[in-house]
């Protein structure tokens, strides 16, 4: 049952994707204007197919620590899923993301049409301060910048070390809080898994990260409040739902196999 669940949703995501994508081209032409809106409804139409067919659900925990206006947002990353919830939970939501995906025709324009950050990461540190300059300027218009420390997707029981960007960011946008999430996805919505457990996806945005730390205690901390918050989420998730936690072996999931004591 659950497999035919996840067909009927494959079926009505890359469907419906591709009908919404042709169809509401014409607001390519407006860019930011014309394009986050329509983004918006893209993801808020995609969650509501999961729980349809499906039967997940996501629920948000802590929106009261996220503020009206600009900040950054350092979230785990462990599923497709939370670059779906968080634009569908968040407006003016712009994700750092590799530059490759804006080469992918149509679904390229959309993504830059929406604000976002394509970053090449071959460019070292030119990446970096370049990042950092357009996060600058969707700031100014009132955006929430939004970052996976990790790079890619990390299941749990797996542990990767954080990019430095989040820290340029934290350093170079001293005036933005910067806010960690935490979240639970891969219970549910495993990575390269077709099957879609039902249940709900919870993500958790915790409380502010304080100004002026230095980059090690910056690193340090925001990678156990994020761990540890997704961790609990994780055991949560196995007592309410019976849903259990990978635990990939080094060499599939390309990160460190340990105790999630980090």
């Amino acid at each position: 049952m659950s497999q035919l669940r996840a067909l009927l949703f494959n079926i009505l995501f890359f469907g419906g994707t591709a009908v919404l994508a042709v169809l509401l081209s014409p607001v390519l032409l407006g860019g930011r204007r014309t394009v986050p809106p329509v983004s918006r409804f893209w993801c808020r139409y995609v969650l509501a197919a999961l729980r349809a067919s499906c039967r997940l659900n996501v629920s948000a925990r802590g929106l009261e620590n996220v503020p009206d206006g600009p900040c950054i947002l350092v979230v785990k990353h462990q599923s497709v899923l939370e670059t779906l919830a968080l634009p569908a939970l968040l407006s003016r939501a712009n994700f750092i993301l590799k530059k490759e995906l804006t080469d992918i025709p149509i679904f390229g324009k959309y993504l830059l049409g929406a604000g976002n950050i394509p970053i090449d990461r071959s460019a070292g540190v030119s990446a970096l301060k370049t990042m950092v300059r357009i996060a600058a300027e969707r700031a100014r218009h009132g955006g929430r910048i939004i970052i996976f420390p990790e790079g890619t997707r990390t299941p749990p029981g797996t542990s990767r070390a954080f990019h430095p960007g989040v820290y340029a960011l934290y350093a170079g946008l001293p005036e933005l809080p910067v806010i960690p999430v935490a979240l639970n996805s891969d219970m549910f919505w495993r990575r390269r898994a077709f099957t879609k457990y039902g249940g709900e996806v919870v993500i958790e945005f915790l409380s502010p990260i304080e100004s002026g730390l230095a980059r090690k205690d910056f690193m340090r901390l925001i990678k156990q409040k994020i761990n540890t918050a997704s961790t609990a989420l994780e055991e949560e998730a196995e007592t309410r739902f019976a849903v259990t936690r990978p635990l990939p072996s080094p060499g599939k999931s390309g990160g460190e196999v340990n105790p999630r004591d980090d």
